[in-house]
């Protein structure tokens, strides 16, 4: 949904953030938000379950750059069994606030929904 907090990565104090968040082989992105360290992504994803107790939603977000490589602010994981049992107590979706990892400042907030079906 959003990131609050986000490392200041330009000279004007801002950054140029997106994530990438991925399941196994799974990967998607959200769109760039130009100048902002507290972006409103409000990217909608997918990804297919295969283990629901060994998947991890990985989330790493990153500042763009055009003309070098794009700055790293910063990474976390969230297990898909921890999502299940969240979704299971509230019986729909859940927003969660997650730290970011590997720097000094950042979070951000998801909203996850799992749906399971049977073979």
């Amino acid at each position: 949904m959003e990131g609050m907090k986000l490392k200041a990565r330009s000279i004007n104090g801002q950054s140029d953030p997106y994530c990438e968040v991925s399941m196994g082989s799974q990967v998607h992105k959200t769109k760039v938000v130009s100048n902002s360290i507290n972006p409103k992504w409000n990217s909608s994803m997918q990804f297919l379950v295969k283990d629901l107790k060994q998947d991890v939603l990985c989330i790493t977000v990153f500042d763009r750059d055009l003309f070098s490589p794009n700055d790293f602010l910063g990474r976390t994981e969230i297990r898909v069994a921890e999502i299940h049992k969240y979704t299971k107590e509230t019986m729909g979706p859940v927003t969660q606030r997650l730290l970011l990892y590997e720097v000094e400042t950042g979070e951000v907030v998801l909203k996850f929904d799992l749906q399971l079906f049977n073979n």
